[in-house]
C-alpha cells in the first residue's frame, strides 16, 4: 500500500503507479505539519510499504522538514519518496536528505520526466542517481546531522543549584524527554546541569536498565550528564532539572512550587487542550512558563490566545540526549 500526502493540485500524480504496480493508494489531501503527522498520526499507517510526500503540502521549513524526516526514520522502515519539482542538485535541502539516506527524491519538472523518476523511486533498488551527489558547503558535512558551520556558542552561568521544575498537564506529553534534552543542552553550552526524577513514573530506572550507565556516588552518568533518583547530589551544579511528572489535580507538587523556574508542558491534540488550560489555571498564583510540544503551526495562534501569550513552542524530538532540536526554546527559558 502507498500512503500519499499531497496538495490538491497533485492528488492524481500517482494514479499511473497504482495501475502499473497494482498497489492501492491512500491519499491524504491538504496542508500538513509533518512533525505533527509523524508523532501523532503515522502510527495508524504502519502497515504501508511506501510513503510519498508532496513537498508543497508540507507546512514546515526545510530545516524543520529534515528534523521530522529524521524522527520518521528512527521510528519506521517504510520507503520515503519525496516529490519536490525543480529542486536543484546543489540545494542544501537535497544534500541533507541524502545525508539522511533519503535517496528517492523526485526533482524533475516535466510531466513525463516526473513520471519516469517516480517509476525509478518505486523500482526494487529505488532511485540511485543521487548517490554520487557531492556534499558541498553543507552544514551536515562536518560533525553530524544538525551541526552548524558556526562554532557552538558557550555561555558562562554564574548560578549555583538553581532548580528548574518541569511538569506535564497529562501523561505522555514529553516531560521526561524535555528534561533530559535541557540537561544535555546546558552541559553542551558551557554549564553544568543534572536531572532529578521527582515522580512515581520510574522512567529513569527503565532508561538506566537499557543504557547501563556508570554510577558514581548517587549519580548515573550518561552522555556526559548526571542523573539522580533523589536530590542527594554528588556536587553542586548550575542547574538542577527536576522532572515532576504529571501536575496533580488536588495538590501541586512541593518540588514544583519550591523551584526557581517552573515549566508546564503539553502537546496539542484537541482532547489535551482543556487539561493544558486547567493546569495553567491551577498555577496562576505561581510564575510558570508554558511549553507547547508537537504543536502544529495552524493552532499556535489559538493556543497563544487561550493558554498563554508567552507560550514557548518546542520542536519534536525522540532522542533523550538531543541537545540541538530545541536550542531556541531553551535559550528563551533561560533568558539568554
Amino acid at each position: 500500500m502507498i500512503l500519499y500526502l499531497t496538495s490538491s493540485g497533485k492528488n492524481n500524480l500517482l494514479d499511473f503507479i497504482e495501475d502499473e504496480l497494482e498497489l492501492p493508494i491512500k491519499k491524504l489531501i491538504g496542508s500538513f505539519s509533518l512533525n505533527f503527522f509523524v508523532v501523532k498520526d503515522m502510527r495508524y499507517y504502519n502497515h504501508v510499504r511506501y510513503v510519498v510526500i508532496d513537498r508543497t503540502s508540507i507546512q514546515e521549513s526545510d530545516e524543520e522538514t529534515i528534523q521530522a524526516l529524521s524522527s520518521y526514520r528512527m521510528m519506521y522502515e517504510m520507503r520515503i519518496i519525496l516529490i519536490d519539482e525543480g529542486l536543484p542538485t546543489s540545494s542544501p535541502f537535497l544534500q541533507q536528505l541524502i545525508q539522511l539516506n533519503i535517496q528517492n527524491v523526485v526533482t524533475a519538472e516535466g510531466f513525463e520526466e516526473i513520471q519516469d523518476e517516480i517509476r525509478e523511486c518505486f523500482s526494487e533498488e529505488g532511485m540511485q542517481r543521487h548517490n554520487n551527489v557531492q556534499l558541498q558547503n553543507s552544514p551536515l558535512e562536518q560533525g553530524g546531522l544538525f551541526s552548524t558551520l558556526e562554532q557552538e556558542v558557550k555561555y558562562r552561568f554564574n548560578c549555583t543549584n538553581l532548580t528548574i521544575a518541569i511538569a506535564g498537564c497529562d501523561r505522555r506529553v514529553g516531560v521526561t524527554t524535555t528534561a533530559f534534552n535541557l540537561v544535555c543542552w546546558i552541559n553542551s553550552h558551557g554549564g553544568k546541569a543534572c536531572y532529578v526524577e521527582s515522580n512515581s513514573n520510574n522512567h529513569l530506572a527503565h532508561i538506566i536498565q537499557l543504557f547501563k550507565p556508570e554510577k558514581s556516588g548517587n549519580a548515573y552518568t550518561m552522555e556526559g550528564s548526571d542523573f539522580y533518583f533523589t536530590k542527594e547530589l554528588n556536587r553542586d551544579y548550575n542547574f538542577i532539572i527536576v522532572d515532576c511528572g504529571v501536575l496533580k489535580d488536588k495538590a501541586i507538587q512541593t518540588d514544583f512550587v519550591d523551584s526557581d523556574i517552573r515549566l508546564i508542558c503539553s502537546s496539542a491534540m484537541p482532547y489535551e487542550l482543556a487539561g493544558f488550560y486547567r493546569a495553567m489555571e491551577r498555577c496562576k498564583a505561581l510564575s510558570v512558563q508554558a511549553l507547547g510540544l508537537f504543536v502544529p503551526d495552524n493552532i499556535k495562534t489559538y493556543l497563544s490566545q487561550t493558554i498563554s501569550q508567552d507560550i514557548i513552542y518546542c520542536n519534536n524530538t525522540h532522542d533523550l540526549f538531543d541537545s540541538k532540536a530545541n536550542e531556541t526554546a531553551f535559550r528563551k527559558v533561560l533568558n539568554l
